[in-house]
């Protein structure tokens, strides 16, 4: 993609600030944390000076005190006991000393990378937008976009697919259920089916930077496909110019702009840092300025699928193989764009025989099978 909104600017900005403060937070723990432990340290040096004092007394009064001897060793199992409890403390609390530091360093991790999309965002090719949606009531853009479905729908033998002009005529088709269509020699009796079908209703899409590529924008018209593919390729392959081998060069029919891939990392990096690069052309008094930019890669990681049943389009099944193909269509067509027969105007038509299979297009208020 080559865009980014002012909207996701700003959240980025928004949770850079909140990573910010998660991290105050979190050096604010480690600090308390740091404290307990000096303080248990202590602790444990004086009872360990504690218990070597009684060790000295009781070797001094051993004789006088043999009566005492239970009383001490139940001292010394108390406070052995202190002792491993304190140890075990000490480590819990270094534990959490280490998870505390991880938090923090993935913590700054997605500081540093909000950061790097924030400087991409700012770094992108400029254009224009119109905002043709709704808002809400206290004036919020609403984070969506809607693109339009081209939905294929597979057809087996047998079967037919048509699509009315009215949305009450397929209503009326589908009541009706069970059809009659007169033939030549005989009858044959089909059934009408709502059409249903598999629609995306929500995507989501992963971006990342990628470090091989940039994406060259803000080129003049005027320079022959050839010419500009040449010599931005001459150009960027050379290290006066912080370029490097170059891979792959692509012109983005859509946009103008041009891709280019080079064969090694850390180029790209170097070139957006610049933004802008000055190249001259043949045929062109001066020395154009173009805009380089990261080259952003999109990647799919969830999405979801609904399923939405056709208004103007029915399904009918259970048609046999009796006539010629275009014959029998054509006898379908003039069945059901007779009133008497429940029918009205045919906007679209497929029928595939049995032993064949088939697929019906459709798209947005423009639902036309093929």
């Amino acid at each position: 993609m080559d865009f980014f909104s002012k909207d996701v600017d700003m959240d980025d900005a928004s949770k850079l600030k909140a990573c910010q403060q998660e991290i105050l937070h979190r050096k604010a723990q480690h600090k308390a944390v740091q404290k307990d432990i000096t303080d248990l340290e202590k602790a444990k040096h004086d009872l360990q000076h504690m218990a070597m004092e009684l060790s000295i007394r009781t070797e001094r009064l051993q004789e006088s005190i043999e009566g005492d001897k239970l009383g001490k060793q139940k001292r010394d199992l108390i406070l052995q006991k202190k002792m491993d409890d304190a140890m075990v403390e000490i480590d819990s609390l270094a534990k959490e000393q280490s998870n505390v530091r991880e938090e923090l360093a993935r913590i700054e991790e997605e500081r540093s990378e909000l950061e790097k999309q924030l400087m991409v965002s700012c770094s992108m090719p400029q254009k224009r937008w119109i905002f043709t949606g709704s808002t809400e009531e206290d004036g919020q853009r609403g984070l969506a976009f809607d693109i339009k479905p081209h939905i294929r729908y597979p057809i087996e033998g047998g079967s037919a697919v048509i699509t009315f002009e009215d949305e009450a005529v397929a209503n009326k088709i589908l009541e009706m259920e069970e059809h009659v269509i007169p033939l030549d020699d005989c009858r044959i009796k089909i059934k009408s089916h709502p059409l249903k079908l598999q629609m995306l209703e929500d995507i989501e899409i992963k971006t990342r930077v990628c470090k091989k590529r940039i994406l060259i924008s803000e080129i003049p018209k005027g320079i022959t496909s050839d010419q500009l593919l040449d010599k931005l390729e001459l150009h960027f392959s050379k290290q006066k110019n912080s370029g490097g081998e170059v891979d792959h060069i692509e012109l983005l029919e859509d946009s103008g702009n041009v891709v280019i891939t080079f064969s090694a990392e850390g180029i790209a990096e170097n070139l957006t840092k610049r933004e802008f690069q000055l190249v001259e052309f043949r045929g062109i008094d001066k020395r154009i300025s173009l805009k380089v930019s990261p080259f952003i890669k999109g990647e799919i990681v969830n999405h979801t699928v609904g399923e939405v049943v056709s208004k103007k389009s029915v399904l009918f099944t259970g048609i046999p193989d009796v006539m010629d193909e275009e014959l029998f269509q054509d006898s379908l067509e003039i069945h059901f764009q007779k009133e008497s027969n429940g029918g009205g105007e045919v906007d679209g038509f497929a029928y595939i025989p049995e032993g064949k299979s088939g697929i019906a297009c459709f798209e947005a208020d423009n639902e036309i099978a093929e």
